[in-house]
């Protein structure tokens, strides 16, 4: 199973940008994520885009097959 924090941010006009990070912490709080997204305005992304939504998802891979490795 793999994990991945997801962090959004959006403008006032509907355009989206989005990244992820592998891995994540298991014991990570919801204030210390806001936080990094808040410092990553104007930095990473233009100050004027909001702080949308973050989440860490959990993948599972079935592989059904792999004929080549």
């Amino acid at each position: 199973m793999a994990k991945r924090l997801m962090m959004s941010f959006v403008t006032s006009d509907g355009r989206s940008r989005s990244f992820q990070l592998q891995d994540p912490v298991d014991d990570i709080q919801t204030a210390d994520v806001q936080n990094v997204m808040n410092a990553m305005k104007g930095v990473i992304v233009p100050s004027d885009w909001a702080v949308d939504r973050a989440a860490v998802v959990d993948t599972n891979t079935n592989e059904l097959f792999n004929l080549v490795e």
